[in-house]
């Protein structure tokens, strides 16, 4: 039987390596079409992105002198009280691994932005501070941070398209699937 299932298989492939007279440049074509036309959307936010992330990186490098993912840690300090978090806190803003965290804060740390200390009674939890330096280069990063996200995001948006993506980018980031849209049915 299974000699059998084996010949039939082997008198289905292409030269090329498909099956069933199929070609697997044919069926990549395939793939590659489907791929284009259902997450073509999806595509050009990931591209829109990535354009203004590098730009963001480069301007605050070259102004700031400044990381722009350590420009992102010291907001988040300095949005709680006191400039001080717990690392895992900060790592879930972040959104990081906790080694990824880890090192990010280590180099902080080592450039004086930040002081790592054990948080408190409990030895096992790191908590991540806020020093006067980290506290000096956010004053004088936001101006032109805030600046840079307008001229790349809010002045290039109608008011409309403002108030959809007020809409819509809560959509994304929800925890629920039961979001009724005409792709979904729901």
């Amino acid at each position: 039987m299974a000699a059998q299932r084996d010949t039939r298989t082997a008198r289905n492939r292409t030269p090329q390596g498909g099956v069933d007279g199929v070609d697997d440049a044919e069926r990549l074509r395939v793939v590659v079409a489907r791929l284009e036309e259902e997450t073509m959307l999806w595509q050009e936010f990931l591209r829109a992105h990535r354009t203004i992330i590098d730009k963001m990186v480069e301007q605050m490098m070259r102004d700031h002198n400044l990381p722009l993912e350590w420009f992102d840690v010291l907001i988040h300090l300095a949005d709680v009280p006191d400039g001080r978090l717990r690392q895992r806190a900060l790592r879930d803003r972040l959104l990081l691994s906790e080694s990824g965290v880890s090192r990010l804060l280590l180099r902080m740390e080592q450039a004086g932005f930040i002081a790592r200390n054990t948080a408190g009674e409990d030895k096992r939890g790191m908590e991540i501070t806020l020093t006067d330096k980290g506290r000096t280069a956010v004053i004088e990063a936001t101006e032109s941070h805030v600046e840079m996200v307008s001229t790349l995001f809010t002045q290039r948006l109608t008011r409309t398209d403002l108030n959809a993506l007020s809409r819509v980018l809560p959509k994304l980031t929800a925890e629920s699937e039961d979001f009724a849209t005409p792709l979904n049915g729901a």
